[in-house]
């Protein structure tokens, strides 16, 4: 027993007289730091850790450690009986107004590369920062700090900086979240900012561009400045009995409207935007129409309609949509518009005229009083009858308008085989057109007028003359068409009727 006492006697002895060295790091203010004791370089290992105070000797048993504060770091060898000491400088960073809990300030810095340790932080105004030259992101701009430029590099100092803010003022009725984005204006950096309505984004003074629902605004901010305004708002509408969900149901696409050729708003809807210049564009529209937005104000623009309505019922998925509808400006070959029938076409031109494919050169005028306006459609089947008469050829026959608001007429019908072609609701011709084996090749008229109405079909057999070599072509396809048709319905025939073989017999 009293062996054993002596040793651990001895061995207390020995770790108090244990030899120690100090670090210490000087900082104009309190605050600490992290130091971690290096056991291993290749690989990278450390055996411990722990918090220092600025201002404070901290013992450490001799070694080398890795000293981390604020976006910055340094490696020392501690020995024994030696005082290491570093310098940290502060650096401040003044917002323009006094900073509140929801406003958006961020720096990002690598604190040791070996580690990956990188920094992110949010709404931090101070920083204690290791002497040398030190690179941090402060909003969106690069900043470079090289404190051997500063006077007294042995005593820590104090560097200020003064930020800039942008705020988009809340408005009444403000939908939760309702943010803006801003992002450096010379495309540098790939980096964004996101802010609430109502609460300050702080910056270093630089161009930046602020961007809210497909509309952009770009600020130059100088040091110190408040950049505050008001949002401006745009709706596009349509008459409460548009039925803008057809789109979506029968087509799988909703209406809506495209902003500045890449941002999509629904309609019928307000949007915070920013004051300016903007084009705006109806889906299914080629034309972009431009509108001006004014800070505090409403910009709305009501949307026409017309509808092509087919009378299909709710469920008849081979009758909704089942025509493409185009829409023309006067004097215009080309479509400006397109969408399908049954469902609502939106559009803010004035002198508008309609097509139905199937009779596409056959255009309706659209009255341009009219905010919205429903066309029924018939149909009209034409069935030639083909027929050789020595000196006799009909060279044309087609369907045209008979007067407004209906204008132009078919491409010339085909003589093989029945049309159906669909119409809007009005009055036509069925026009031929014959040339007579005359001397002078005489050309002869005949116009047989057709009244189409809705959810009807009309059928017209009409005699067509052709040459000997045609008529023989046509009667040949003919027989071959009704050849394939039995054909198939055989086929279908014994599909549904195959006999039953039983699988054993007694």
């Amino acid at each position: 027993m009293c062996v054993l006492a002596i040793f651990v006697t001895l061995l207390q002895s020995c770790r108090l007289e244990e030899v120690t060295g100090e670090v210490l790091v000087r900082a104009p203010n309190p605050g600490t730091y992290e130091i971690y004791r290096i056991e291993s370089e290749e690989p990278l290992q450390f055996i411990s850790e722990q918090v220092g105070q600025y201002n404070q000797p901290l013992r450490l048993v001799p070694g080398r450690y890795l000293i981390l504060a604020d976006c910055s770091y340094e490696i020392l060898t501690v020995l024994p009986n030696v005082t290491q000491s570093l310098v940290a400088h502060q650096v401040l960073f003044n917002p323009p107004v006094a900073p509140a809990a929801e406003d958006n300030f961020s720096i990002q810095c690598n604190r040791f590369t070996k580690t990956k340790s990188r920094q992110h932080l949010h709404n931090r105004y101070a920083l204690n920062i290791l002497h040398g030259t030190r690179d941090l992101l402060v909003g969106m701009i690069p900043m470079s700090i090289d404190f051997n430029k500063v006077n007294d590099t042995a005593n820590p100092k104090i560097l200020s900086y003064n930020l800039s803010g942008i705020k988009i003022a809340s408005y009444e009725g403000m939908k939760p979240a309702t943010s803006f984005f801003v992002s450096p204006a010379d495309g540098l950096l790939s980096i964004t900012e996101t802010q609430k309505f109502g609460r300050w984004q702080f910056l270093l003074k630089g161009r930046y561009r602020v961007e809210v629902n497909g509309t952009r605004l770009e600020v130059d901010l100088a040091e110190g400045q408040q950049y505050e305004f008001r949002p401006a708002f745009l709706r596009v509408s349509s008459s409460d009995n548009v039925n803008i969900q057809a789109s979506s149901s029968i087509t799988g696409t909703p209406s809506f409207v495209e902003l500045n050729a890449g941002h999509w708003l629904d309609l019928n809807e307000t949007y915070p935007v920013l004051p300016g210049e903007a084009s705006i564009k109806l889906n299914g529209s080629l034309h972009e129409h431009k509108v001006t937005l004014v800070e505090g104000e409403l910009t709305e623009r009501k949307a026409r309609s017309v509808l092509v309505d087919l009378d299909c019922s709710a469920w008849d998925w081979s009758c909704l949509g089942s025509r493409e509808i185009f829409l023309y400006e006067s004097d215009k070959a080309y479509h400006f518009a397109e969408g399908t029938s049954d469902v609502p076409i939106l559009f803010f031109e004035e002198d508008v005229w309609l097509s139905i494919q199937g009779s596409r050169d056959i255009r309706y005028k659209i009255p341009p009083t009219s905010q919205d306006t429903t066309l029924k459609v018939g149909f009209l089947k034409l069935i030639p009858r083909q027929l050789h008469r020595p000196g006799q050829v009909t060279d044309l026959s087609r369907i045209e308008a008979a007067g407004a608001p209906l204008t132009g007429h078919s491409l010339d019908l085909p003589v093989e085989g029945d049309v159906l072609m669909p119409l809007v609701v009005g009055r036509y011709y069925l026009t031929q057109y014959t040339a007579l084996a005359t001397a002078d090749w005489d050309r002869r008229t005949n116009r047989l007028p057709i009244s189409i109405a809705p959810q009807d079909t009309v059928e017209i057999p009409y005699y067509v003359y052709v040459s000997e070599k045609k008529l023989k072509q046509i009667r040949e396809m003919q027989a071959k068409t009704r050849q394939q048709q039995i054909q198939k319905k055989f086929r279908l025939m014994q599909s549904r009727y195959r006999p039953i073989v039983p699988t054993a017999v007694d």
